[in-house]
C-alpha cells in the first residue's frame, strides 16, 4: 500500500534535507547488521548496502549545497512530521527493541523502511526540477534492488 503523503508544498531544499536523514538512517540500519553478522557472505552484502545509503546521502547533499543552504537546518513542519513519525521514531524502537536481535525480524524491519523510502522518494519526484527526475528514479531503482536483496537475504533466516 503506497503511503499518502503530500510533499507538494515542502521547498525542494525541505526535501533534499528530509532525504538525507533517511538515507543516514538507512546507513545506520545496514551497519548495525553488518556488525552483528557471523557470515561474511552476509556481511559483504549489507556493506554494499549500506554503501549505496551512504551514497544517496551524498547526493542528497549536494543538491542541497548547490542551492546555498547547509545540512541539519530545520524543515518544514510538516516534513518533520513526516520524518519523525515514518522513518525515525520506527528506527529508534527496533534499534532498543528485542526484536533486533531476531534476523528474520529486522530484515522484515528493512524491507518495510525500504517501502517507506521508495514512497517518499516518488512523491519526491512530483516536486523536483525536470532536471533531477532522472537521479530520483535512480535512487528509486536502487533502493527497490534494496528490498529485493533484502527479502533473498531475509529468506536465509
Amino acid at each position: 500500500m503506497r503511503l499518502k503523503w503530500s510533499l507538494g508544498n515542502a521547498g525542494v531544499e525541505d526535501l533534499f534535507e528530509m532525504a538525507s536523514i533517511v538515507e543516514q538512517g538507512g546507513y545506520d540500519f545496514y551497519e548495525r547488521l553488518r556488525a552483528r553478522s557471523a557470515s561474511p557472505k552476509v556481511q559483504k552484502e549489507l556493506e554494499f548496502l549500506r554503501d549505496e545509503e551512504a551514497a544517496h546521502k551524498d547526493f542528497f547533499l549536494h543538491q542541497l549545497s548547490a542551492r546555498g543552504r547547509s545540512p541539519g537546518g530545520t524543515i518544514a513542519p510538516g516534513l518533520q512530521e513526516i520524518l519523525e513519525e515514518a522513518f525515525l521514531r520506527p528506527l529508534q524502537k527496533m534499534f532498543s527493541s528485542a526484536g533486533i536481535k531476531d534476523n528474520f525480524r529486522t530484515l522484515g524491519f528493512g524491507l518495510e523502511l525500504e517501502k517507506k523510502s521508495i514512497d517518499f522518494y516518488k512523491e519526491m519526484r512530483l516536486a523536483v526540477e525536470d532536471s533531477q527526475k532522472a537521479d530520483i528514479d535512480r535512487i528509486i531503482a536502487e533502493e527497490e534492488e534494496h528490498r529485493k536483496k533484502l527479502a533473498v537475504l531475509r529468506s536465509f533466516y
